[in-house]
């Protein structure tokens, strides 16, 4: 069957939109979808009749009408009789045996999908790390010459198909979620309550999971560096074998288009994950949304209980004071919210310690003066004293200080002014980290950067082809891109 365009109308839908009979054509496909969950492929038709009886009157001619026409639309096939009939009323009584198509199957599965849906989107925690778990095998398969030993390609085409399923479904999953988000917003007008324990759940289990795409996103850049330089074989090797398939009408997939196919999902998946790619706006989108739930609820507080702030903060130090542990704590914390402390501006004397616990006694009135400070008495200046040879030996010392860091950094990088950061050993690890803070410098600057001497300055290029880097001291090491650190001591080239 030749591939069907993209104007061609499609008749296997029309059981599905208003048709007058389409209540019974509903309920026929749900009878052939249920069975094939059971892997029951042929259908009788009195097990249909019995079906739609369970639901609307229904009689076995209305139902042959009915068979008959969703047979023209391309749903179902009648499977011919294999035993002959004694008579033409044993033919009109017998049952008839029929097959769902599989593009009805599909559709009828895509809307009893719908239909159970919960209302919601939901986010598949496994999923993110089920996609970077077989980027990483296809990977490390690629870096093992894989590609290129024999027999390989069955095991590749394998590979490649998980990490695409997975992507698919892990994009799909966080595309609808994100987008399912203010549909199911409560009403927040109406229910202040129930938006706040709405803002509550949500948010840190939406911080929570964009965190976890932040950190999986460097992991899967790194290794769909692999997928990217051999993209190409990858593709050409996954097509082979699918070339070799043998279709039901007895053709063959073509290569060059099962290949274009492969490149495609294979440029799609390194985008996604790529600079300025889907997973980043994404990233923000999660963001976005966070602060605007944020900000609402800020601001409904502030029109729901504008009014009656001072009853809900009565009602916090009510919980608060609830909280305490002893009286001694509580007195702590009375001191706080209602300042029973000393004043600055007044002065009385206080009364006499009472035998009993202050919440206990009789409330004490204090009397109080205010304080009369007069005018101070001028001091006589001191004369200023001479600080300029102490100045000027910090200067020495910091400049000595300066000069010392410089000449060790040069050292560092030796007579060519040039270390390579694929597989480096330092003596000492804070000299580790200060090639660390001058390579982050670098790349957050994305340009040379100062030294803190002269007109010293330090770039940082990174090789794209080439492997992770490994940057070791006596403590430990640090894996990092591979990364070519240059120092110019004549400014910027």
């Amino acid at each position: 069957m030749p591939p069907r365009a993209v104007t061609a109308e499609m008749p296997e839908a029309n059981y599905l939109i208003g048709h007058p009979d389409g209540k019974y054509y509903r309920l026929l496909m749900r009878c052939f979808y249920e069975r094939s969950l059971s892997h029951i492929t042929y259908v009788r038709t009195d097990d249909l009749v019995a079906f739609v009886q369970q639901y609307l009157p229904y009689d076995d001619a209305t139902c042959r009408q009915h068979l008959d026409q969703m047979e023209k639309w391309g749903l179902v096939t009648l499977i011919p009789e294999q035993s002959k009939p004694a008579n033409l009323m044993e033919l009109r009584q017998k049952p008839r045996v029929y097959q769902a198509s599989r593009i009805a199957l599909r559709l009828e599965a895509l809307r009893a999908e719908l239909e159970q849906e919960e209302g919601a989107a939901s986010l598949d925690p496994a999923a993110l790390d089920l996609l970077v778990q077989r980027v990483r095998e296809l990977a490390d398969f690629i870096e093992q010459d894989g590609l290129h030993r024999d027999g390989a390609a069955p095991e590749a085409h394998r590979l490649w198909a998980g990490v695409y399923e997975s992507f698919g479904a892990f994009s799909r999953r966080i595309r609808e979620y994100l987008e399912d988000l203010p549909r199911h917003r409560p009403r927040e007008v109406l229910d202040y309550e129930a938006f706040r324990a709405y803002r509550d759940l949500l948010i840190p289990y939406l911080q929570d999971y964009a965190r976890r795409l932040f950190d999986r996103r460097e992991q899967l850049r790194m290794r769909l560096r692999v997928l990217a330089r051999s993209k190409e074989l990858l593709a050409t090797t996954a097509a082979v074998v699918e070339a070799q398939q043998v279709r039901a009408d007895g053709s063959r997939p073509d290569f060059d288009r099962q290949k274009e196919r492969f490149l495609r999902e294979i440029d799609a998946l390194i985008g996604y994950f790529g600079d300025q790619g889907d997973v980043d706006v994404l990233l923000e989108r999660a963001q976005a949304w966070v602060s605007e739930i944020t900000r609402h609820a800020r601001r409904l507080s502030e029109q729901h209980l504008g009014g009656s702030v001072r009853e809900q903060t009565l009602l916090d130090l009510a919980r608060r004071f609830s909280e305490c542990t002893s009286l001694e704590q509580a007195e702590s914390l009375a001191q706080v919210v209602f300042a029973a402390t000393l004043p600055l501006h007044w002065r009385g004397e206080a009364p006499p310690p009472a035998d009993k616990d202050p919440w206990e006694a009789e409330p004490v009135t204090v009397p109080l003066y205010a304080v009369r400070r007069g005018q101070r008495p001028r001091q006589q200046p001191e004369a200023t004293a001479d600080r300029t040879s102490e100045a000027l030996q910090k200067m020495l010392s910091a400049k000595a200080e300066r000069d010392r860091a410089a000449q060790e950094l040069a050292e560092l990088f030796g007579d060519e002014s040039e270390l390579d950061l694929g597989d480096l050993t330092v003596r000492e690890p804070r000299q580790r980290q200060l090639l660390l803070r001058l390579l982050y410098k670098a790349l957050s600057q994305q340009g040379p950067v100062g030294v803190g001497y002269r007109n010293w300055s330090v770039t940082a290029e990174v090789k794209a082809d080439a492997p992770l880097g490994r940057l070791s001291a006596a403590d430990g090491t640090a894996t990092l891109p591979h990364v070519i650190l240059r120092l110019h001591k004549g400014g910027p080239r």
